[in-house]
């Protein structure tokens, strides 16, 4: 069985594990439960305040979004919301579905929108840079809302789709503290258990608005942080889809004949987050030198098996907005040395925070060689991933972290949050000069057209200061029993698991 989704996506399919194979081919003939392997933990159920990209496959069964997105091109398309326009420039107004209900039966409507919207705005969250045009939301009847804007700011139905358009219980609102753990949204499942750092459970939630949406009873979300015991469970039959595959171990696991494995293009973005309030990373000849001390090819090809492509910047080159082409990095590590003279920097020690899971170490390991050849002395510290995003982000314990940035729906977004000022996964709050007065106009215009001309000039902004270290773009890899069907795959690389039913 082979699956494919674009020009890019690769399925492998033949025979390894005999024994496996038996067992898997006895599955159920109709699916109870779907039981995925995890690569971590999430940060948090409350999704105005959780710090983890990864975080997303675990919202999305419980929250759903005021506008969706297409899986294939991230276009906006009908959520809770069944229509939108934007009345005037500073004006856009959401029309809601009628007859929806959290899950602890408080309706859903424009006030439960406004409330939810007004806090997430609000000093505090995380969402604050991508919500900040936002200067009054009202419900001005039940299912209608006014999101007044004090700037034009055509990205926002896109950010909708995502986490600020997560719609929480007005009720859980009042006791924020516990929404962490104890998640109430409008989503095809409803939460049954957090076993931290174990297994989120999930059940049916049968008062589900969307009748086309027929999902399985149960879902089970299991955390295996080490990559081959994600792979065994799999063969073994304990889940029946791996997320988050490793590349080492695609090969090997498209050999057994009861196993699909599917690769698929995304906006995925390895790279190596910095601190530009640290004193050694705030000069910016120290920021180009991380950046072209690095062989991306070689990277792509030996420390991802070829299940990645190099990336300067953090939009690959078939996106509207992407600068890829013109912004990348050549390899020269004779000019990195120089420029790490010309800083001072010889022998400087440079502490890089990372996941603590058999991949990045071994990527980690590459770089580690790459920036110690131009004269910086680099140290390591893995940690458990959520742990290592607490820490940089919120501790600032350390001026770097190998993590990646998962992307978002629109490329305004992702300038929003991680290079912006204000963004939350901008540790050292210093933006490329220009940068945002880029976004901001591209927000002006609501044709894509129009719009990358500024956001490729915001892109170029951002190569010119080094703001990070990009990598790779990293391939989605999923690997599934062949008794499941009808995954779909998503740009973002972040499943939902709606689609997913059995067919004998």
């Amino acid at each position: 069985m082979i699956r494919s989704w674009l020009a890019r996506s690769t399925a492998l399919v033949s025979c390894l594990f005999l024994a496996a194979c038996g067992s898997l081919a006895s599955a159920q003939s109709q699916l109870d439960e779907l039981t995925v392997a995890m690569s971590s933990d999430l940060s948090s159920f409350d999704p105005a305040t959780g710090n983890a990209g990864s975080d997303h496959v675990f919202l999305y069964p419980v929250y759903d979004t005021l506008i969706d997105f297409d899986p294939e091109t991230t276009e906006p398309k009908p959520g809770l919301a069944e229509s939108w326009e934007y009345t005037d420039d500073l004006t856009l107004e959401l029309k809601l579905r009628e007859g929806v209900t959290f899950h602890d039966g408080e309706e859903f409507n424009a006030e439960a929108v406004a409330e939810n919207l007004n806090r997430s705005r609000a000093e505090g969250t995380n969402l604050v840079s991508e919500l900040a045009s936002i200067s009054d939301v009202v419900a001005t009847d039940d299912y209608t809302v006014e999101i007044r804007l004090s700037e034009p700011d055509s990205a926002l139905p896109l950010i909708l789709s995502d986490r600020s358009g997560m719609m929480v219980s007005p009720k859980s609102l009042e006791d924020p503290e516990s929404l962490g753990s104890n998640p109430v949204g409008t989503g095809p499942w409803k939460l049954v258990d957090w076993n931290r750092g174990s297994a989120v459970k999930y059940t049916k939630y049968d008062d589900y608005w969307n009748d086309d949406v027929d999902v399985t009873p149960n879902l089970t979300l299991r955390v295996f942080t080490d990559p081959k015991t994600r792979v065994d469970s799999l063969i073994t039959n304990q889940v029946d889809l791996s997320y988050q595959v490793g590349a080492s171990d695609a090969e090997g696991l498209a050999l057994n004949e009861a196993i699909t494995v599917e690769s698929s293009p995304s906006m995925r973005v390895r790279m190596v987050y910095l601190d530009l309030s640290d004193d050694l990373i705030a000069d910016q000849q120290v920021r180009e030198a991380l950046n072209i001390a690095i062989d991306r090819d070689q990277l792509a090809n030996v420390g991802f098996f070829g299940y990645a492509q190099p990336a300067s910047t953090y939009f690959p080159t078939t996106h509207w907005a992407s600068v890829e082409e013109e912004a990348a990095y050549d390899y020269d590590p004779d000019r990195a040395r120089e420029l790490i003279s010309d800083a001072g920097a010889e022998g400087a020690n440079v502490s890089i925070l990372l996941p603590n899971d058999a991949n990045t170490v071994r990527i980690a390991e590459i770089l580690r060689y790459s920036f110690n050849d131009v004269g910086l002395n680099v140290e390591l510290k893995p940690r458990e991933l959520v742990q290592s995003t607490t820490e940089y982000f919120d501790e600032h314990r350390d001026p770097a972290l190998l993590s990646a940035w998962t992307g978002r729906p629109d490329p305004a977004q992702t300038y929003a949050q991680l290079l912006a000022e204000s963004g939350y996964y901008n540790a050292g709050s210093v933006a490329p000069p220009g940068l945002e007065d880029a976004v901001e106009e591209s927000n002006t215009h609501t044709d894509n057209e129009d719009r990358a001309v500024s956001l490729k000039e915001a892109g170029r902004l951002d190569r010119e200061f080094s703001t990070f270290v990009p990598l790779v773009f990293e391939d989605s890899i999923v690997a599934y029993a062949n008794h499941v069907q009808g995954y779909q795959p998503n740009l973002l690389g972040k499943p939902k698991f709606t689609t997913i039913h059995e067919v004998r």
